[in-house]
C-alpha cells in the first residue's frame, strides 16, 4: 500500500506541462462502509466493513459546448480503485476501474457539492464455489461491473488544493451472465483530497438550452444474455438465453437537469421459453410492465431510475408484483442514446443488459 502512495504523489510531481493545460484534477481518496444483507441468508457473510484506497483522474469540461450541453460545470474521467472486505476467505478484495462523471451541483462558493456516477469493471479474488465457497452468493465471476453514485461535499482550501467528503454507493453483480448473481452493495463514506496543477476560475454564466418545461418522448431497445440457473430447468445443465425487450414513453423537464417519466416495456425472456412449472407447463417468456422514474439529465449523461409495476410477470418471480431499473445513458448527437441498465428485486440484482435509445422533441 506503501508503494501506491509513493506512486500517485511521484504522479503529481511529475506531471508534464500538457496535462496540466487540459484542467487536469488528480485525486486521492479513502473508503470505509458497510455490506447491506439483502436477504436473510447473507447476513452472516455481510458482518465485515469494506475498506478501501482510491485514486482519480479527471479533467473539468469548460467549453461553451460544454456548458451549454448541461448548464453546469463538472469532470469526466477515470478512478482506480482497491477495497478489501475484510472477510479474506469468503470476500476477498477488489480491484475496480470506472469511468465516472461528476457535475457540480453548485460551484460559485468555497464550499461546494457534486453528484458523482460511475461504471466499470471489477475482478473479485474470492467468489462463490459449490465446495469451498458456499456461502458467498453475492458475485460468481472473477470480471464482474461495478456501479457507483453518491454525493460528495467540496471545500476548497486553496486554487490548488480541494478536500472532499461524501457518501457512495457501491453495486457489484455480473449482470446475470453467471449464477448465483445476488450482487452486492455497500455503501461507503469516503474523505480525500484532490490537486489542480493549473486551477481554472468557473465563471458564472447564463442557462442555455434550458429543457425546464418541455414534454417529450423516448423509444429504446435492449438484450442481454443471462445464465439460466439449472434450478430454473428441468435437469439441463446451465446455459444461456437471450432477453430482448423495448420501452418507450413520455418525459417531462420540471427543471433544466430532473425530468418524470412514465412509460411500458415488453420483455421476451429466453430462459422462461426453456422452462417449466413443476406441472411441466411451459413458462410464458413475455413479461410486461408500467415504469414510473426520474431522470438526472447532465447534458449528454442521463441517470434513470424507475419503479416497474408488473402488468405480466412469468412464474418465477414469484410473488413479487414491481421492480426497481436503473438506467446510464449517453447521448449521441441530438437524439441517440446508448447506455446500460440493471434491473433489481429490492436490493436484489438481476440482470445487466446493453440499450439503445431515442429522443423524441
Amino acid at each position: 500500500m506503501s508503494r501506491l502512495w509513493i506512486a500517485f504523489f511521484g504522479l503529481l510531481l511529475f506531471t508534464p506541462d500538457l496535462l496540466a493545460q487540459h484542467s487536469s484534477i488528480y485525486g486521492i481518496s479513502g473508503h470505509y462502509g458497510w455490506i447491506i444483507p439483502h436477504s436473510s441468508e447473507l447476513k452472516a457473510i455481510s458482518q465485515s466493513s469494506p475498506i478501501g484506497i482510491q485514486l482519480d483522474w479527471s479533467r473539468i469540461k469548460t467549453s461553451d459546448k460544454a456548458w451549454e450541453s448541461c448548464n453546469c460545470y463538472g469532470q469526466v474521467g477515470l478512478s482506480f480503485n482497491y477495497f478489501n472486505y475484510q472477510n479474506r476467505q469468503q470476500l476477498g478484495s477488489s480491484y475496480n476501474l470506472t469511468y465516472f462523471a461528476e457535475p457540480y451541483l453548485s460551484y460559485r462558493n468555497r464550499v461546494f457539492f457534486s453528484l458523482r456516477a460511475g461504471a466499470g469493471i471489477t475482478y473479485l479474488t474470492q467468489v462463490h464455489d459449490p465446495i469451498d465457497n458456499p456461502q458467498n452468493t453475492f458475485y460468481s465471476a472473477p470480471v464482474s461491473f461495478l456501479l457507483v453514485l453518491g454525493p460528495n461535499a467540496n471545500y476548497r482550501l486553496s486554487d490548488h488544493v480541494t478536500l472532499t467528503a461524501g457518501l457512495h454507493y457501491n453495486h457489484i453483480s455480473n449482470g446475470g451472465m453467471k449464477q448465483p448473481n445476488k450482487g452486492m452493495n455497500f455503501p461507503t463514506w469516503t474523505t480525500g483530497i484532490k490537486y489542480h496543477p493549473q486551477p481554472i476560475k468557473l465563471e458564472a454564466r447564463e442557462k442555455k438550452n434550458d429543457q425546464k418545461g418541455k414534454l417529450g418522448g423516448y423509444i429504446r431497445a435492449f438484450g442481454t444474455l443471462p445464465e439460466v440457473d439449472t434450478d430454473t430447468l428441468s435437469g439441463t445443465d446451465n446455459s444461456r438465453a437471450l432477453l430482448l425487450g423495448i420501452s418507450g414513453g413520455a418525459l417531462y423537464h420540471f427543471t433544466h437537469t430532473n425530468a418524470l417519466n412514465i412509460g411500458i416495456e415488453i420483455v421476451r425472456d429466453g430462459s422462461n421459453a426453456q422452462s417449466t412449472t413443476t406441472n411441466d407447463v411451459p413458462i410464458d417468456p413475455y413479461i410486461i410492465g408500467l415504469m414510473l422514474g426520474h431522470n438526472f439529465v447532465f447534458g449528454r449523461l442521463t441517470f434513470n431510475q424507475q419503479l416497474g409495476w408488473y402488468v405480466l410477470r412469468d412464474e418465477l418471480a414469484g410473488n413479487r408484483d414491481f421492480y426497481q431499473r436503473y438506467e446510464i445513458l449517453y447521448r449521441l448527437g441530438e437524439r441517440w442514446q446508448v447506455g446500460t441498465s440493471l434491473l433489481a428485486h429490492g436490493h436484489v440484482a438481476d440482470n445487466l443488459d446493453l440499450r439503445l435509445g431515442y429522443l423524441i422533441y
